[in-house]
């Protein structure tokens, strides 16, 4: 890693500049090793067909994920702080970045690329696979109609990221303005994103050098099947050949990760513009515009997600008389990172701080806003039931579009700290002795109070694959889970404080073969928080230069119970319930304590040494 940032002012006699440039280089290495599904993942509709011993999909790889990585990216940049006057000044420059895709060095992964198939990374080999034969024997090389790089994919060139903002102080209009007492700030800025090398590395997950066999009920597979097929790879690569009809559509059981050849890199436009007010020498209060426009966002597509030739819409996808059309039928799933979504946010900051020389430090922020896109995780990380990394409908895009899933529209926080009046110095308990410098001194009562509104959630039908887009496990990338229709007019009716009846259950049914429910992505939304942090201190001093402290930290104090967003899964059976708080759910997800985060109060004593 190599990197230097300079700095000079009044370049070429120019005062009023100052400069400022630099640049980073760097070599990134990974070795990268992937388990997944080695012991095998098995998923089942339902607790029953688990015990049965009756699985709905299965997948189990073999062979070995090792590989290993590099790419060499870089980034320079220059910038001008140019004061235009005492009461204006202007920010502006200009940033390059290259990107660097990440190499394989020794071949070892296989892109899926769109209208060819998978191709060996830094060759023009495609693999095949041959029906009549079984396992790893069924597959050979030949040529491809394409030469891939070591990356597999073309490095994204062209990210230039200019930058401009200012400060203005008003000297006119001093009974709206004040003397010196406003600045309106503003700016605009345009912000790549790096690819994290998990995305590239998911090549490596595939044939020829490691085997990952998928099986799916009605699909692969005639109906549910047992524990043992799961397990065993040396069983045909491709389902039905031959056979192609309905309920038995022709389609491999072998799936693939890949990249776009053209992936670009994610970029976003930043903007602002904001004006704070001195309204006296202790108070100020500030109006702040915030907005953001996302765009090539990365996002996996199931480029293999079959078309349903629809016959008896009473009845789900997969099963006859629909029939599942594969655009790939030698293959199973075939997820591909491509830089295909786009993200909006426009938000208003409202806020106001006070602080006296007598201790008090008072500063509150309020927040309207408003966050839209069409998938909010980053190719499929940190997935929910409903927001993952692929779109329910590979082919109809626009039916992910909707609130993030972290949209809040309301939020308001209050931050404090208060020296308590009192011991020497003070009118209270005002003596200048030992005793009452060590029981009234240096109080101190601080806190966070935050009140705000719910998340978004989606409703999914859950179970089986209802429409047929394989779409079989609902939350897991790249299922998004099928959703379900609205079927009743108007606004679903929602009471987040009852936790038995958080929305009305009996306006949804599930939308069968051959298409999505009328019910979005992120159209409802679940409690909010109401959440008072205090701590209470004490400090002993031992001397000049060191101190005791004594801390109380109540951690939602009032014991206010938030509740996390109620069941969305339509196939549970407390769907449109609310069956856990919200630290409860956090702390499930990320085992943590649910105390801090929504959770119950939670006390907690400290003592530190300050020196």
């Amino acid at each position: 890693e190599l990197f230097e940032n300079m700095s000079l002012s009044a370049p070429f006699d120019l005062s009023r500049h100052s400069w400022r440039w630099g640049f980073h280089l760097r070599r990134e290495d990974l070795r990268r090793y992937l388990n997944r599904s080695s012991r095998g993942a098995f998923n089942f509709a339902s607790f029953a067909d688990f015990a049965r011993g009756q699985v709905n999909t299965s997948s189990f790889r073999t062979g070995s994920t090792l590989a290993y990585w590099q790419r060499h990216p870089w980034d320079l940049f220059w910038q001008d702080e140019f004061k235009v006057r005492d009461n204006l000044t202007f920010n502006f420059g200009i940033r390059y970045e290259y990107p660097s895709s990440a190499k394989e060095l020794r071949g070892h992964a296989t892109n899926f690329v769109p209208g060819v198939g998978p191709v060996v990374v830094g060759s023009n080999q495609l693999l095949s696979i041959d029906p009549a034969q079984k396992g790893a024997s069924a597959l050979s090389l030949r040529t491809a109609p394409l030469t891939l790089p070591a990356s597999g994919v073309n490095s994204d060139k062209n990210n230039v990221a200019p930058v401009f903002g200012f400060a203005y102080t008003p000297r006119v209009g001093k009974r709206i303005f004040g003397a010196g007492d406003t600045v309106i700030r503003g700016g605009v800025r345009i912000a790549y994103d790096d690819l994290f090398n998990n995305v590239p590395s998911g090549m490596a997950l595939g044939p020829p050098y490691n085997l990952q066999v998928t099986q799916t009920a009605n699909v692969t597979q005639p109906g549910r099947f047992a524990w043992a097929l799961g397990f065993d790879q040396n069983v045909p690569l491709i389902s039905n050949v031959g056979k192609q009809g309905p309920g038995t559509p022709t389609v491999g059981v072998l799936s693939f990760q890949g990249v776009d050849p053209d992936l670009r890199s994610t970029y976003l436009y930043q903007y602002n513009l904001s004006i704070q007010r001195r309204l006296s020498e202790s108070f100020s209060i500030e109006a702040n515009y915030q907005g953001s426009s996302g765009h090539q966002l990365g996002m996996f597509i199931d480029v293999n997600q079959p078309t349903v030739i629809v016959r008896d819409p009473a009845r789900r996808g997969p099963v006859a008389p629909n029939e599942q059309v594969f655009p790939y039928p030698s293959f199973g799933n075939a997820q591909v990172a491509k830089s295909i979504g786009n993200s909006n946010y426009n938000g208003l900051v409202l806020s106001g701080k006070y602080q006296n020389r007598r201790g008090i430090f008072l500063e509150g922020h309020y927040t309207f806003g408003k966050s839209l896109d069409y998938n909010s995780s980053y190719f499929g990380s940190n997935n929910l039931p409903g927001e993952t990394g692929a779109p329910v409908d590979a082919r109809n895009l626009r039916l992910e579009h909707g609130p993030s899933a972290f949209d809040i529209r309301h939020r308001f926080n209050l931050v404090y700290v208060i020296e308590l009046p009192v011991g020497p110095g003070h009118k209270l308990f005002g003596w200048k002795n030992g005793i009452s410098n060590a029981v009234f001194a240096k109080w101190q009562i601080s806190g966070v109070t935050t009140v705000q509104s719910g998340y978004p959630f989606t409703v999914v039908t859950g179970g089986q694959d209802t429409s047929g887009f394989n779409q079989a496990t609902a939350g897991i990338s790249p299922s998004g889970g099928n959703r379900p229709d609205l079927i009743k007019p108007g606004l679903l009716p929602q009471n987040n404080r009852n936790p038995d009846a958080a929305f009305d259950a009996t306006w949804f049914a599930a939308a069968l073969a051959g298409r999505v429910g009328t019910s979005g992505r992120n159209q409802y939304y679940g409690p909010g928080i109401h959440n008072h942090d205090v701590a209470i201190a004490k400090g002993f001093p031992l001397g000049e230069r060191i101190g005791l402290q004594f801390r109380a930290d109540f951690f939602n104090l009032f014991n206010h119970t938030n509740f996390a967003n109620p069941i969305s899964d339509l196939s549970n059976a407390n769907f449109g319930k609310i069956t856990q708080t919200l630290g409860a759910a956090v702390s499930n997800a990320v085992g943590t304590s649910g105390g801090p985060i929504g959770g119950p109060r939670l006390i907690q004593f400290s003592l530190r040494l300050q020196f």
